[in-house]
Parts: C-alpha cells; sequence; structure tokens
C-alpha cells in the first residue's frame, strides 16, 4: 500500500507543468524586453559616438587648412564644401597617405558649408558641419562648427 502510494506521488501532472511555463514566461517576458531595448540603446550610442568622433575630425582637418587654404577652396573647389554625401573613401582625397572611412561609417552623410562675414574682404569664414544617420525608428542629427579668422594685414 505505501509503495503504491509513492507511484502516484513522484511527477508533475500537465495541468502543473503547464501552469510552472505560463508563470515561467511572465517573468521571462520582461527581461527579453530589458534585453531589446539595451540592444537599441548602446546601438544609438555607437553611431552617436562615431558621429562626434567624424565631426570633430573633419573640422580638424579643416582648421588645419587655415584661412588660406579655405579661400584657395573657395577658388578652386575640390569637393570639401558640399551638400549632405556618404561618407567613404579617404579622410583628404587629394592625399593618397590619408586615411580611409570604415564601411560602417557609410551610413552617414555630411554636409559642410563655410560663411564669409564680408563678401569682397572676408577675415573670417563659419564654417558649419552637419552630419545626419538613420536609425530604424527614426532620423538624427549632429551639428558642429568652427571660425576661421584672418589676423593681420590683408
Amino acid at each position: 500500500m505505501i509503495l503504491a502510494r509513492r507511484r502516484r506521488q513522484r511527477g508533475f501532472t500537465t495541468p502543473e507543468l503547464l501552469m510552472t511555463l505560463v508563470v515561467f514566461s511572465f517573468g521571462l517576458l520582461p527581461l527579453i524586453v530589458l534585453f531589446q531595448s539595451s540592444q537599441k540603446t548602446t546601438a544609438q550610442a555607437k553611431n552617436l559616438m562615431v558621429a562626434q568622433s567624424l565631426g570633430r575630425t573633419i573640422i580638424d582637418e579643416i582648421r588645419a587648412l587655415g584661412f588660406d587654404g579655405i579661400i584657395q577652396e573657395n577658388r578652386e573647389p575640390t569637393g570639401l564644401f558640399h551638400d549632405f554625401k556618404e561618407v567613404s573613401g579617404r579622410l583628404v582625397e587629394s592625399d593618397p597617405d590619408s586615411m580611409e572611412f570604415p564601411d560602417y561609417y557609410k551610413r552617414f552623410q555630411t554636409k559642410v558649408s563655410a560663411d564669409a562675414d564680408d563678401d569682397k574682404n572676408p577675415k573670417k569664414y563659419r564654417i558649419e558641419l552637419e552630419i545626419k544617420w538613420r536609425e530604424p525608428d527614426r532620423e538624427f542629427s549632429l551639428g558642429f562648427g568652427t571660425v576661421v579668422v584672418k589676423y593681420g594685414p590683408k
């Protein structure tokens, strides 16, 4: 009699297993949502970091040109100042030793413009850079600016 009672109490019944699975899934669902949200936030942070680095690099290259380099670029354009275009190729197109952008950067687009304070006799150029990229749910944009000034006599 005791042996027969033990055999009946050894396992779980099907309804008990189903209820356990339902309760477990309600606990697991928030964790899955949390991981998805974390992955999306990480990807956005990575793209923002890349855009900031790209912006600082481009602004530094423009500032390295100096005032005379910007004047030369306005007279004989090489494509430094442009409307939105994909980031690819070399950082400085005319320099074969210049770094080449990784393929990941192709998701970014840049727009660079230069405005003079006085069109006839400029002493100062305001350089504006805009970087935009697309995430699955919306488009992001990041702006940079600098001023390049001509000091001393003309």
